[in-house]
């Protein structure tokens, strides 16, 4: 006899993980939450018909390691009929910032004017007089493929820069060499972002360098500095990837561009700011976990009318709407 789980959680950040379990349980959604103890037995479980999931919430994925115990149970859950969130396939591609730079720039989306260096032409590659009044010096290379800042270098100057970057990201197949941009000033606030989406509704923050410190972007000031290119780019993103929950950085530049810097990031930060200093507003951790918690319950066929008639008006801003008490208590 199969054992079901209406809702998995891949392995995330402990406040966030009991918020969404709170919301499973307060709608009776057995829930799992796969931590790595559990993750290779749970997989084994899953490829062998004892145990099946109706919806999992992947935040541990890494398709670029070989042998992800994560990948594999997502793919697993998928390839079982499960509903994955993100689909394993779709996240793996956008994630490749080396293949995905040209899909964004043929579909309308602003990113900073870039080149983009296969290995294989490493050798060659010479930052000439063209280049240079392309993208300026200093420049930025990072790799195509891969996370958390190894190898990028946004103070590069020459081509030893770049073959020192493909040294540290030995398994990326291709290299960004990118303009460095530099953000305006908004009274204050560096005008840098990390603009999170979720299921079809963007919510932008306030994300510094290097401090990267979140703040909710309010109403008045997307109204007053005139932000609502962030949520255009964002959704634009997740409509060319096809992906549902990330976040992308966005960049508001000294010249008046909205540049997506960061362009699809499926590994969110839930670390809540109430415990962490540079941690997300516990808001918006509420927030995605209840989005989950609604997606989960329609794929489920157990839809709830009063989060129905909550979803319908997300394209209002969320500010606004908590502000006009449209939210479910507790948010």
């Amino acid at each position: 006899m199969v054992q079901y789980y209406d809702v998995a959680l891949a392995a995330a950040e402990g406040y966030f993980a009991s918020r969404f379990r709170e919301y499973c349980g307060q709608f009776n959604l057995p829930f799992f939450l796969v931590e790595p103890i559990w993750v290779s037995e749970f997989l084994r479980r899953i490829e062998e018909g004892e145990v099946g999931v109706k919806v999992l919430v992947d935040m541990a994925s890494d398709a670029g390691e070989d042998g992800n115990p994560y990948f594999a149970l997502a793919k697993a859950v998928k390839a079982a009929g499960g509903y994955v969130i993100n689909d394993p396939d779709l996240g793996a591609l956008a994630a490749h910032k080396g293949r995905f730079h040209p899909v964004l720039e043929q579909n309308g989306v602003p990113v900073p004017r870039s080149i983009i260096v296969p290995r294989d032409g490493l050798a060659s590659f010479r930052v000439t007089n063209e280049l240079k009044a392309t993208l300026g010096v200093p420049f930025v290379v990072k790799p195509g493929w891969g996370g958390g800042a190894v190898g990028v270098n946004i103070n590069s100057r020459s081509e030893q820069d770049l073959l020192q970057c493909a040294e540290l990201a030995p398994n990326s197949d291709s290299f960004l060499v990118q303009e460095r941009i530099q953000p305006r000033d908004l009274e204050g606030h560096r005008a840098w972002f990390r603009v999170f989406h979720i299921l079809g509704e963007a919510i932008p923050c306030w994300w510094e360098p290097p401090a990267n410190q979140y703040q909710l972007v309010t109403p008045l000031q997307q109204k007053v500095y005139r932000l609502g290119r962030l949520k255009k780019i964002v959704k634009d993103i997740a409509r060319v990837s096809g992906v549902e929950f990330f976040t992308t950085e966005i960049c508001y530049t000294t010249d008046r561009r909205f540049l997506a810097v960061d362009y699809l990031n499926t590994d969110c930060d839930m670390h809540p700011k109430s415990f962490f200093p540079t941690g997300v507003p516990d808001e918006v951790v509420r927030h995605i976990s209840l989005l989950l918690t609604h997606r989960a319950l329609a794929v489920c066929k157990r839809g709830h009318g009063y989060f129905d008639e909550e979803l319908e008006e997300k394209d209002l801003d969320w500010g606004q709407r908590r502000q006009l008490g449209m939210l479910v208590p507790g948010e």
